[in-house]
């Protein structure tokens, strides 16, 4: 049925309001069922002529809300029926959508918002949008519309406050300014609706004491006790615990609406009991898996909801949508929660020396259960639903822990039962045994470093005693320690570093021992009659370690007399001994035995002899070239050279020296980065690294310049 209503001449204005995509279909219908009807919609504005606040602050100015949502510009505020001038009141749910006097809507249910976008509210769903909608009616206004209020008159201006209060909640519940627990949202940079009356409106006061009273029926319609989630998926776990007679939980309501619910579970033997803010929950046998509780408020009602819509809802959209109240309908406020209660539990608690406590295992074993479990990152592990009974409790072993012993635990049902394992590493003793051949052992420093088997850095230092050994004590077992000597004398040839390995409960040894440096002395012996076999040599005095030596050779065939294995020392004196009384008797000299990367060398030239060393540094071995150097052969097989008064008896070798006895000159041999100089004793040659090359390619020619030159 169709009516017209132009004929009665009232203003119309234009209402804007956002929206929201186009709905589509409409649902199977409600108790208040829309009758597939169209009418056409009233609206007329207020302040009216005759208002004694005609002139006052009644509109706002263009606002734009969140998600798109918006409000023109306008001087007065708008009220809208369908269908009669003096229609129940109506809302828009579409801000910023335009609409005419004589536009026709079409009756819709609640099914109208099964398929709202949530483009245009992201806040809230469309059922929760629905059901606050019909419950700011049911605490809203709800009364008929009269064009003869005036605001003067008391009981017009309070109808009109509240239909103001009303219409504000109803847009914020659209554009997205409440969340599911009706509390306001924080519109950032948009404008609020609430906006929409300025402080300044002559019906400020009495409208906002309607919107602060409706919105505290809303929130307190739909709050469910302190401890319930309005959703399943957010239902916290609560643990019953055994009180020594049932599984018990007491629960606490600070928003104090506990007397309002009533309590359903999903398993039997359950039982509720309520005192004032504190619930109760029981339970004689303990469910073996979790339980849902709903909380239903008692007797809830909100206004039905009705839409009167052109079939589009979206900002700007098509004609403007509008909502009027339908008769009380049920609105079941639910609740949920969640209860749980373990047979019993065994909290297995890990220690370690290490600090190493996370993924250890264990076996739970007794009453039926065989388990295998590991800690967590701190250590720990609870094991629930456990029947009450003793369990033994065996860490699995880790190698490089000293083994634990099982433990046993009593469960208490609804109780948790600790049991506690601290892990100590293993250690054990490694002794080192010194000896040497002088039997000096005390104070002989060793050094043992490595990572353990368990992952330690060991760097550890220890000194024999007395009786030559040195303990490291509790050490962490290993395989591939390094174990050497340090601070080795200088006396003593270096030890090589051994591979050490700490087993458990075993003091492994290690022995060390010190072998003397020992070197050779060659004494090569010349002499101007070429008589040189059995020469007899003295070597005496005190070797680096403090041992005394005295030593006697005599030369063979070739003039060669060797003192081999001899301690190493720096103040040795050789002397030839029963020279013949034909010879000069040369003088004692001083030689050291060095370490035995050479030789030592004496040569005796005439009346004397000259000291030495020599060997070529690649083979080992002395080459020819030295051989006839130490004999004078270089010069035409000459043994002495006479420059002056000062004569040159022969040239010997020293590692990469030559030395010539006699008197001395410089010569210049810087291809070959030379020296050669004479000292007073001798001519010295400082020659390259290889010697051998040297003497091979430019020894005879330049000794041979040098000593013709002399000799002239």
């Amino acid at each position: 049925m169709k009516k017209s209503f132009f004929k009665r001449g009232a203003s119309a204005l234009l209402a804007v309001v956002m929206c929201l995509s186009t709905f589509l279909g409409i649902g199977s219908t409600t108790a208040f069922a829309a009758e597939n009807t169209t009418d056409e919609v009233v609206m007329f504005s207020f302040p009216r002529e005759g208002d004694s606040n005609f002139g006052g602050d009644w509109g706002h100015g263009e606002l734009h809300y969140m998600n798109g949502w918006s409000a023109a510009e306008t001087k007065k505020i708008t009220v809208y029926t369908i269908g009669s001038w003096s229609g129940n009141a109506c809302y828009c749910i579409e801000p910023g959508t335009p609409l005419d006097i004589g536009d026709v809507m079409t009756k819709r249910d609640e099914t109208y918002w099964d398929n709202y976008p949530s483009t245009y509210n992201k806040t809230i769903s469309a059922d929760e949008i629905k059901l606050f909608i019909g419950r700011i009616f049911q605490y809203g206004y709800t009364g008929k519309v009269d064009i003869d209020w005036r605001s003067q008159n008391s009981a017009d201006a309070d109808k009109m406050a509240h239909i103001m209060a009303t219409q504000t909640l109803i847009w914020e519940t659209v554009v997205g300014e409440r969340d599911s627990n009706f509390n306001h949202v924080d519109t950032g940079s948009y404008d609020a609706v609430n906006d929409r009356v300025s402080k300044n409106h002559p019906l400020y006061s009495q409208y906002i004491n309607y919107y602060n009273s409706i919105v505290s029926n809303v929130q307190k319609h739909s709050k469910v006790p302190s401890f319930f989630a309005k959703s399943t998926s957010k239902a916290q776990d609560i643990e019953l615990e055994w009180n020594g007679t049932n599984y018990s939980t007491t629960l606490t309501d600070t928003n104090n609406v506990l007397g309002n619910y009533s309590f359903t579970a999903s398993e039997s033997g359950i039982n509720f009991s309520v005192s004032g803010n504190k619930l109760t929950i029981t339970a004689t046998k303990a469910p073996t898996s979790k339980v849902n509780i709903t909380a239903t408020k008692n007797g809830s009602v909100r206004k039905g909801v009705v839409v009167w819509s052109d079939g589009k809802y979206a900002p700007g959209s098509g004609i403007q949508d509008l909502s009027t109240f339908a008769a009380e309908v049920n609105d079941p406020v639910r609740g949920y929660l969640n209860i749980k209660v373990s047979l019993g539990s065994a909290k297995i608690v890990k220690t370690s020396e290490d600090g190493n406590v996370s993924g250890i295992s264990f076996t739970i074993t007794g009453n039926g259960v065989n388990k295998t479990v590991k800690t967590g990152s701190n250590g720990e592990i609870v094991i629930d639903n456990l029947s009450p009974g003793t369990y033994t409790v065996t860490e699995q072993s880790i190698g490089y822990y000293e083994p634990q012993q099982s433990k046993t635990v009593t469960v208490v049902s609804g109780q948790t039962a600790s049991v506690s394992f601290k892990n100590v590493l293993k250690r054990s003793d490694l002794k080192v045994i010194k000896t040497s051949e002088d039997n000096m052992n005390e104070g002989v420093k060793f050094h043992l470093y490595g990572k353990s088997t368990s992952g330690q850095t060991v760097d550890l230092f220890a000194t024999t005693d007395k009786n030559g050994v040195a303990m490291f004590k509790n050490v962490l077992v290993g395989t591939n320690y390094t174990l050497e000597e340090v601070e080795t004398a200088e006396r003593y040839i270096i030890p090589d570093s051994q591979v050490a390995v700490i087993e458990w409960e075993k003091v492994t040894e290690n022995d060390f021992y010190n072998e003397l440096k020992r070197g050779e002395l060659k004494v090569v012996k010349t002499s101007e009659d070429d008589m040189v076999e059995g020469v007899q040599f003295h070597l005496y005095g005190t070797s680096l370690s403090g041992h005394k030596v005295d030593e006697y050779a005599v030369t063979d065939k070739n003039g060669v007399a060797m003192f081999e294995d001899v301690l190493i020392g720096s103040r040795y004196t050789l002397e030839e001994v029963n020279t013949a009384e034909k010879y000069i008797v040369p003088a004692a000299q001083t030689v050291e035995i060095e370490i035995p990367e050479g030789h030592g060398e004496q040569h005796a030239l005439g009346g004397g002899f000259g000291a030495g060393e020599g060997q070529d540094q690649r083979t080992g071995r002395m080459t020819e070239q030295m051989r006839r150097c130490i004999s004078g052969s270089l010069n035409g097989g000459r043994n002495d050279f006479r420059p002056g008064t000062s004569a040159v008896r022969g040239i010997c070798l020293v590692n990469d020296r030559m030395r010539s006895i006699g008197g001395a000159f410089p010569a210049d041999t810087a291809e070959n980065s030379s020296v050669i100089q004479f000292n007073g004793m001798g001519l010295v040659v400082e020659s390259p690294r290889h010697i051998g090359m040297f003497v091979k390619h430019k020894f005879a020619q330049i000794f041979h310049e040098i000593f013709v030159q002399i000799a002239s």
